[in-house]
């Protein structure tokens, strides 16, 4: 295969989006550095045995500091990596008023602090070894879309969209490419019971012009083609995968 044996990591990968990706890399050949905090990681486990390639795991809270400090040094204790697709993430719906810092802190730590720590300390290792290696962030629609409901985490996410494109500059003389997926309204298991109310589903599909939600295998699609050979001079993208949602 033309992607076989190169180690792509991806975190949040024991089930929705991270699940997906880990399926969809597994099958185009490559090995797995599979993270995951509290969840079952055996499906992800059986996809990359199925598909024939390597498949390792290390557990990680994403929102503690030193334990994804941690985490990087085990990575890139288990030899050359080539990609890091920093999927893993935290939203929680609340009233803005309600907020409490707390949780403004938790999002953030998890969803822009952790990739940051992650992608500068593989990059890192990436540059020693003359790795040309590619970073996938993953934004949201809800860094362009305001939600009255995820004001932390929509800030959160424009902090990695402005991350990706200054890590893309950053990077670039290095040949380390560094891209940003934003999906549209895709079920997992964490907004399942949301985007299944009527309201929700007539309101969201309503607005997206191929008039349903998305899968996790469109996802996967988009963070395919940001690690494949094609993508080689494409850095500093923000690509949404969203059913034309932010097109209206």
């Amino acid at each position: 295969m033309e992607k076989s044996r190169k180690t792509v990591v991806v975190t949040g990968a024991s089930k929705g989006l991270g699940l997906g990706i880990v399926t969809r890399l597994a099958q185009e050949g490559y090995d797995i550095i599979a993270h995951y905090n509290s969840g079952d990681i055996t499906a992800a486990r059986q996809v990359c045995d199925v598909a024939g390639v390597q498949f390792t795991a290390f557990q990680a809270d994403l929102s503690r500091e030193a334990e994804v400090f941690a985490l990087a040094e085990k990575i890139n204790a288990c030899g050359d990596i080539y990609g890091l697709v920093n999927n893993a993430g935290v939203c929680l719906f609340e009233d803005f008023l309600e907020i409490p810092v707390e949780h403004y802190d938790f999002t953030f730590n998890v969803n822009m602090k952790a990739p940051f720590i992650l992608t500068q300390q593989l990059a890192k290792q990436m540059v020693a070894r003359d790795i040309h290696g590619r970073i996938v962030n993953f934004s949201s629609i809800t860094a362009v879309s305001a939600s009255a409901t995820q004001v932390h985490y929509g800030a959160a996410k424009g902090a990695i969209s402005s991350f990706t494109r200054m890590a893309a500059e950053a990077l670039g003389k290095y040949g380390i490419t560094v891209n940003a997926v934003m999906p549209g309204p895709v079920p997992t298991k964490h907004n399942s019971a949301y985007l299944a109310q009527d309201a929700t589903r007539t309101e969201l599909c309503g607005r997206i012009p191929m008039g349903s939600y998305g899968d996790p295998a469109y996802i996967a699609d988009g963070v395919a083609y940001f690690l494949g050979e094609k993508a080689c001079w494409t850095t500093g993208v923000l690509l949404p995968v969203d059913g034309g949602y932010l097109a209206k």
